[in-house]
């Protein structure tokens, strides 16, 4: 059989265009593998918009000034605050967390001496040092960058900067970005992608209301029961505590991980009740605490926080792991907006 003549150079350009469509796919997919970085910022830029809304917009509505005045009160306010706070009880954290970093490396050494004592210590010891490939001494100094945390480079500062200032201009202006986005979808589709982007900034706005929430209980009842414990560095402690709380689980038992080495140089009671304490308060988080935050805000399950902390660090790395919990809320509020179709009023929920 001959093809028809009409069919060869129609075939032809129809399959030049899908090649070029799939490269062009294919380029993007990969520019954007190599701007995750960027954009992954972009994505704290949008959380930071979303606090500053969730402020500004009550003022709006409850006062007579306009939305760019109420968003000004609002930076203003959150200005005013992260600077009080800096001169009340900056010196006290920041000479606390110097601390921890003195502190933990000999903490480490008396843990260590402690684990020793005992065979099965002397066998978790051995396979840590097969691990690291390393003396377990040379551990020392790496527990002691944990106290020294928050001292960040050249470059992060910078990019906290960048994240602020984008948010301020997100916030200021949040529907040209979001449609302008939104342009680069086909017309078809944009009356769906709205609705779900909309749907995704509610969820993610009642997140952050409920990490906050745990934050900074989780940080209160920290450095209250580091006080009680009799450990160095409380407010240190309760603040690693609050802001690992932002990474559920794997931040959990980050931040328990200072407050034991602590407790070693104290002896071995005050090691078993820095962990029964530990362990009480995430008891206490998770029975008790996020319930009752989750009747208001949305709720991710548990195993599908987890698995995010983990695919979303393979694939982002550190900031991956910061921001995969809110990456999560805004997948599965995409997944049921345009995949299963659901509604607004859909709660993201076990």
């Amino acid at each position: 059989m001959t093809p028809r003549a009409q069919d060869g150079p129609d075939s032809l350009v129809r399959y030049v265009q899908k090649v070029l469509i799939a490269v062009a796919v294919a380029a993007l997919a990969l520019l954007a593998f190599h701007w995750r970085h960027v954009f992954l910022l972009a994505f704290g830029a949008m959380l930071v918009a979303l606090v500053l809304r969730s402020v500004a917009d009550p003022i709006r509505r409850r006062t007579p000034l306009s939305a760019g005045a109420s968003l000004g009160v609002a930076v203003l306010g959150a200005a005013v605050i992260l600077v009080a706070l800096a001169w009340f009880v900056g010196a006290q954290v920041m000479r606390q967390l110097n601390q921890l970093g003195v502190v933990l490396p000999a903490a480490w050494d008396i843990a260590q001496r402690q684990i020793g004592a005992f065979a099965a210590g002397r066998w978790l010891l051995g396979r840590l040092h097969d691990a690291t490939g390393a003396p377990i001494a040379g551990l020392g100094p790496l527990a002691g960058r944990i106290g020294h945390a928050t001292g960040v480079g050249v470059q992060a500062i910078g990019e906290f900067v960048v994240v602020l200032v984008a948010g301020v201009y997100f916030a200021a202006q949040p529907r040209l970005y979001r449609d302008g986005l939104l342009k680069l979808a086909p017309p078809s589709w944009r009356a769906r992608l709205t609705a779900a982007v909309d749907a995704c900034a509610a969820s993610l706005r009642k997140w952050l209301l409920g990490a906050g929430v745990a934050m900074l209980a989780m940080g209160a009842l920290t450095t209250i029961g580091a006080m009680l414990l009799g450990l160095p560095a409380p407010v240190a402690l309760g603040l690693l505590s609050g802001l690992a709380e932002f990474v559920p689980i794997v931040g959990a038992v980050v931040a328990a991980v200072p407050g034991v080495l602590l407790a070693a140089t104290l002896g071995p009671m005050t090691v078993v009740w820095t962990v029964v304490f530990y362990v009480a308060i995430h008891q206490f988080e998770g029975q008790l605490l996020i319930p009752l935050i989750q009747r208001r805000v949305v709720a991710v399950p548990p195993a599908l926080t987890l698995f995010s902390v983990v695919g979303f660090g393979v694939l982002f790395g550190v900031t991956g792991v910061v921001f995969a919990t809110p990456l999560a809320v805004v997948v599965l509020v995409l997944i049921r907006r345009l995949y299963l179709h659901e509604g607004e009023e859909a709660p993201v929920e076990a």
